[in-house]
């Protein structure tokens, strides 16, 4: 089976393509079926679109990557399935995915972000209105089947179209796993993993951390794409790489995902959250978007909704490490039973399945319903 996978980004950059299509694809593989990927954004496209300012050079670009798109969904050969991750382009309405519609292929679309809502991009400002955050209905009511990363989201895509499942971000177990560590040795290191631009996010902790830092020694372990600091909080900053990333929060005792409240906030899966306790950590999380599902309070994590809730939470898990023991246990078993990503290939896998089987019995190919 043949897969055309439409996706905003070039391989290995985007950490939820990465977790999503990219990871799938390479299981599927050994399935027979085969993932070819068509990605909008290029490698030249990246390195300009997260920096300040370059407003022309990102414009070029932007303008060629679209021309290129079009150039590669016009000369391919028609897939069993096309399969869309958030959109097929950065910029406009969905005009490039209903060009994939001359396939006539089962349209099996993925949204794992709230990306119909929209936002002040913090690199591009305004600039961001030329996404048509408001296309996001046209690929929900041209798909055969959305599967969407929450329960918030695919409520949201079921106004729209009647086929949606739920499938959310999910860890390889085998390559996230506990390590055996002494929990009593101090001092703590607290761990968080992210973007500079989720930089807001850690800092309404900022305080709630210095002061544990000077009354219990804790020390905050930050991987990220980009340096980062804290105003008031020394903190240890670590370049994030897919090589080093597990070992680096495997030398953690605790995990924490600290969320501004914005209307984007309010829809979004937090995979951290899932890495950290797959590592069997105990975390503390604000209470918002997928957390409130996820966590149940007191028995695999904390929720936090102030700075006085971060302290005491963050304070009873750094002098307790037994606390810290049986919490990240019940978060591995959250984990194993709920993210796993063996059981979410066989779902996958299975709806690509369905959906060609469909299109057969048909005795035709699935036409994209209309806007």
């Amino acid at each position: 089976m043949k897969v055309a996978a439409l996706v905003p980004y070039h391989t290995d950059f985007c950490a939820g393509q990465r977790f999503r299509i990219e990871l799938w694809g390479k299981h599927l593989e050994r399935r027979g079926i085969n993932v070819e990927y068509f990605p909008f954004a290029s490698r030249e496209l990246t390195t300009l679109l997260y920096r300040d300012g370059l407003h022309f050079a990102k414009a070029q670009q932007m303008l060629r990557c679209y021309v290129d798109q079009l150039h590669r969904i016009l000369s391919a050969s028609p897939p069993d399935i096309v399969f869309i991750y958030r959109e097929a382009s950065l910029i406009g309405p969905a005009w490039i995915e209903r060009l994939a519609s001359r396939w006539k292929a089962p349209v099996v679309y993925d949204i794992d972000e709230p990306i119909f809502v929209s936002y002040l991009s913090p690199r591009n400002g305004r600039l961001n209105v030329l996404k048509c955050v408001s296309k996001t209905h046209s690929l929900f009511k041209m798909s055969n089947h959305v599967l969407a990363v929450n329960k918030a989201i695919g409520d949201y895509a079921s106004r729209f179209t009647k086929r949606v499942s739920i499938v959310p971000m999910a860890v390889d177990l085998d390559r996230y796993y506990p390590v055996g560590k002494d929990c009593r040795s101090l001092p703590v290191r607290i761990g968080w993993v992210g973007t500079l631009t989720n930089q807001p996010n850690l800092e309404i902790i900022a305080e709630p951390l210095a002061k544990l830092r000077e009354t219990r020694g804790a020390n905050m372990r930050v991987i990220a794409d980009e340096h980062m600091s804290l105003a008031g909080l020394e903190i240890e900053f670590i370049p994030w790489s897919y090589d080093h990333e597990v070992r680096l929060l495997q030398e953690c005792q605790i995990g924490v995902v600290p969320v501004k409240d914005t209307p984007w906030s309010r829809w979004k899966f937090f995979f951290k959250l899932i890495q950290y306790m797959s590592l069997g950590l105990p975390v503390v999380a604000t209470p918002t978007g997928s957390n409130i599902e996820i966590i149940e309070h007191g028995v695999n994590g904390f929720l936090a909704d102030s700075e006085e809730e971060w302290y005491r939470h963050l304070l009873t898990l750094i002098d307790n490490p037994d606390l810290r023991v049986s919490m990240g246990r019940a978060a591995r078993r959250t984990v194993e039973k709920a993210f796993n990503l063996e059981g979410q290939i066989d779902f996958v896998e299975s709806v690509f399945r369905e959906q060609h089987l469909l299109a057969h019995r048909l005795g035709t190919q699935y036409e994209v319903l209309p806007n």
